[in-house]
């Protein structure tokens, strides 16, 4: 059996600009380390979705100014916010495209 362990770069290389990217709403458990690494690696343009919403995830990769659009039902900061600030300010200054899968 090959080994399936991988470095982060590696990991966060398979994340190619104009991907689709999924992840469900958690503050307690986001990837921020490969989600820092998708950001430095200087992927653009991700379409993201949200699954059951979306949090701290989503709202640093729109504010990090890699993601064209975000399909979800919200992005909150949990009890911190009741909207991603990063993602509200995209959104109404027209950078980043929300679609509703309520």
């Amino acid at each position: 059996m090959r080994d399936k362990l991988t470095t982060l770069e590696r990991a966060a290389a398979q994340v190619k600009s104009g991907a689709q990217l999924v992840m469900s709403a958690n503050m307690h458990r986001s990837p921020m380390a490969f989600l820092r690494q998708v950001v430095r690696q200087g992927t653009r343009e991700l379409r993201v979705v949200g699954v059951v919403g979306g949090e701290i995830n989503i709202d640093f990769l729109v504010g990090a100014g890699v993601v064209r659009a975000v399909d979800t039902c919200s992005v909150t900061l949990g009890e911190f916010a009741r909207t991603g600030p990063n993602f509200a300010r995209c959104v109404q200054a027209g950078r980043v495209r929300a679609l509703d899968n309520t």
